[in-house]
Formats: C-alpha cells, structure tokens, sequence
C-alpha cells in the first residue's frame, strides 16, 4: 500500500483537539496523523525565539492564503493579549512630546 503525504497546520481548539479537514478522506477511512509540536528553547532571549529563518518564512508564503489568514489572526489574538497584560506601553504614550 502506498501512503501519501498531507501537509496541514492545525489550531489546538477548545478542550485540547485538534480538527483536521481534507478533501482526500473517506468517510470513515482510517488515517496516521503525526503531531509535531515545536519547543522553544529556554535559554534564548524572547525575541530571538520568534525569529523564523528565510525558509520557514518562505514556507509560510507557500501556504494557500486562509491558512496564512489564520495564522495572522491567531498572532493577533496572542497581541492583544499581550498589549492588554502589559501596561508599560501606556506610560510611554502618556508622556509629552519633548523636541530639544
């Protein structure tokens, strides 16, 4: 039997499961699924974690536009969140202009 390969990126949604929908499956066909889950190393600087090479950037072109659309999304969720949790952006804001 030879097997193909399907390439998908998944959101994790409510109660930790993961949906994965393809043209390609049979109603009730059973399928393998391999789940790779990235690992940020601890010992690097936060900015350097989120720092993706050409290729992976690249890759995410590649990627038909919903997909890249979800992707967005999700990083704009995580965003706001992060702007909402840190206030030190307001005190910055807040201050007057000095042109010297």
């Amino acid at each position: 039997m030879t097997k193909s390969t399907l390439y998908a990126t998944a959101k994790v949604l409510a109660g930790n499961k993961i949906e994965i929908q393809s043209a390609n499956f049979l109603v009730g066909q059973t399928v393998e699924v391999i789940i790779l889950v990235p690992e940020v190393p601890s010992n690097l600087p936060v900015d350097e974690e989120q720092n993706l090479t050409l290729e992976q950037r690249l890759d995410f072109l590649k990627l038909p536009i919903a997909e890249r659309r979800q992707i967005l999304e999700s990083q704009a969720e995580e965003m706001i969140t992060h702007y909402q949790q840190e206030t030190d952006w307001k005190e910055l804001m807040a201050g007057d202009i000095v042109d010297y």
